[in-house]
């Protein structure tokens, strides 16, 4: 992957370069930014940096050897790590029999969450770590030598997913890595790994895409136009991958008269029409499911935005200003924690395969009394 490929964080792609340059390169890296920012993309732009022949002043010549291995992902000196689930037969816990299915998710896109890993590995219901196997693995292959006269480089994706113990099998090789060594740890909470691993890490903050980045980048992924991208990315907060969801889910962005036709059964405690909302929810994919649940979650907090008068920060369409304009005040600081909090745990329901018609009929069931509710 090339930095020109990485949307955006131009600023983080030239200190990256500059290092590599000078020959500063720490031996591990914390790339710490949340799901959509783009830190996988970069750290993988940045060991195609690492191990490119006839790089440039701005990026890697793309033609090389190693370049077109990266491109593949076949490099040899390029080791993966992330978190995976035990198969019932296997016998050491390890990625390998994940690799393969990685690999093609790293083909597609870089720009990825792990709502996607999860469904590329069927692992629904299974709770993803990294084992201490994994971790003797990992030095294993990081202690032999490097196939190419170059640097051995692991990216390891979401580390805040190892055990206490697989941390602690880590230590020695991040204190004392082998010659020509690059440990780049991508993560997106970065406040869950241990201490003593943090004070060893060069870190790097991947900010939040500005919206415009965002759309810019979703537009070129997903091959949608400027405008359907602008829509996803609010709805998304600049989440690339959240936004590519959405589109996979939906061809249009999440539908404004449904969101409308949903609030007012709830003000009016409809029970026909929200239990025939809840039949018409039920009905559709679950992805198709999250996506509305994600848009109604975007939808409740532009009412907060709108009602503290914060413009700068309303990301809205003209039909959504519309009708929030009218419905905004019925959300207000008396009920718009719970109302968020009951969004995100039919969000979490749905992803854990609660039967959808009893969370969404539920839900409305919920969200009529907190409507009610005045605000003091």
């Amino acid at each position: 992957m090339l930095f020109s490929d990485v949307v955006a964080q131009t600023t983080l792609s030239n200190r990256f370069r500059e290092c590599i340059k000078s020959g500063n390169v720490a031996h591990a890296q914390l790339l710490d930014g949340a799901e959509g920012s783009g830190a996988l993309a970069l750290a993988r732009a940045y060991a195609q940096y690492l191990h490119c022949t006839d790089r440039t002043e701005e990026d890697s010549c793309g033609k090389c050897t190693s370049c077109v291995a990266h491109s593949k992902l076949q490099h040899p000196d390029l080791h993966w790590a992330f978190p995976f689930f035990k198969k019932d037969s296997s016998g050491r816990s390890i990625s390998a029999p994940f690799q393969t299915a990685w690999r093609e998710v790293m083909l597609d896109s870089a720009y990825i969450g792990q709502e996607e890993w999860l469904a590329k590995i069927g692992a629904d219901k299974k709770q993803l770590f990294i084992s201490v196997d994994e971790a003797l693995e990992i030095n294993r292959k990081l202690r032999l030598k490097a196939f190419h006269s170059g640097y051995k480089v692991l990216i390891f994706w979401l580390p805040e997913t190892m055990r206490v113990d697989t941390a602690n099998k880590l230590l020695k090789l991040i204190e004392e890595p082998t010659d020509n060594t690059v440990i780049l740890f991508v993560s997106q909470n970065s406040d869950k790994l241990l201490a003593t691993i943090l004070s060893r890490l060069q870190r790097f903050k991947v900010p939040r895409l500005s919206d415009e980045d965002a759309a810019s980048g979703l537009a070129k992924i997903a091959g949608l136009t400027l405008e359907q991208a602008m829509g996803l990315v609010h709805v998304t907060e600049g989440n690339i991958t959240a936004a590519k969801r959405l589109a996979k889910a939906s061809s249009e962005t999440p539908d404004l008269e449904l969101f409308s036709a949903w609030m007012r059964a709830c003000w009016a405690r409809n029970a026909e029409s929200m239990m025939m909302q809840a039949n018409d929810f039920a009905a559709q994919g679950r992805e198709a499911q999250k996506s509305f649940i994600t848009y109604a979650l975007h939808m409740v907090r532009q009412c907060i935005v709108g009602n503290y008068g914060a413009t700068s920060l309303v990301r809205l369409t003209s039909g959504e200003a519309v009708f929030l304009s009218k419905f905004q005040k019925f959300i207000h600081h008396q009920n718009v924690v719970k109302i968020t909090s009951l969004l995100e745990a039919a969000h979490k329901d749905i992803t854990g395969n609660v039967n959808s018609k009893i969370v969404f009929m539920d839900l409305s069931v919920q969200i009529h009394m907190l409507l009610r509710k005045e605000a003091a």
